[in-house]
């Protein structure tokens, strides 16, 4: 009887490391959160800054990302977008990093990876981020967001490209 129960208490002890391992072993996840810049101005020119309600916006953005760990915001390279994640940045005393759409698949790769735990700011256009949002889920979920829509966030939740949750919310 003892010797049945020592074997017991081992077999439990090594049950209970080799999940502690696995535990250790196993990836997190990154959220990427999408957004399409706010209202913009209508200046006339291909580079418009936002408008007042843009702007108000932009600062709204912060204040709906409290919840969560942001370790980067990324912009393209346009007055609006940039405008869009200054007061997140700012208040978070991060830079805005520039990204194109060179290479993008190897950029949310990377983004991925190098930011796994926290989670990470995008800031696009009403083309660009459903399809960004589209290739880190693997299919095409969302469409081009309307010109007159804005205030839209996509919260993915992935580990790696093309297996991904997607939480869509408001700000």
């Amino acid at each position: 009887m003892r010797k049945s129960f020592q074997t017991l208490i081992l077999l439990s002890l090594f049950i209970l490391a080799g999940s502690s391992a696995l535990q250790a072993f196993q990836i997190e996840s990154t959220t990427l959160i999408f957004v399409r810049h706010a209202e913009k101005a209508s200046d006339g020119t291909r580079n418009p800054p936002l408008d007042e309600k843009g702007e108000k916006r932009a600062s709204n953005l912060y204040k709906s990302l409290s919840d969560f760990d942001i370790k980067a915001v990324f912009s393209t390279p346009y007055k609006r977008t940039e405008m869009t994640a200054k007061p997140t940045a700012d208040s978070l005393d991060l830079e805005i990093n520039t990204y194109g759409f060179e290479n993008i698949e190897q950029f949310l790769e990377n983004i991925i990876v190098e930011y796994r735990g926290g989670a990470v700011l995008i800031v696009g256009h009403s083309n660009t981020t459903p399809a960004l949002v589209n290739m880190v889920l693997g299919s095409k979920e969302y469409e081009q967001i309307d010109e007159s829509q804005y205030g839209d966030m996509f919260i993915v939740t992935t580990k790696e490209l093309g297996n991904a949750t997607v939480d869509l919310k408001s700000f």
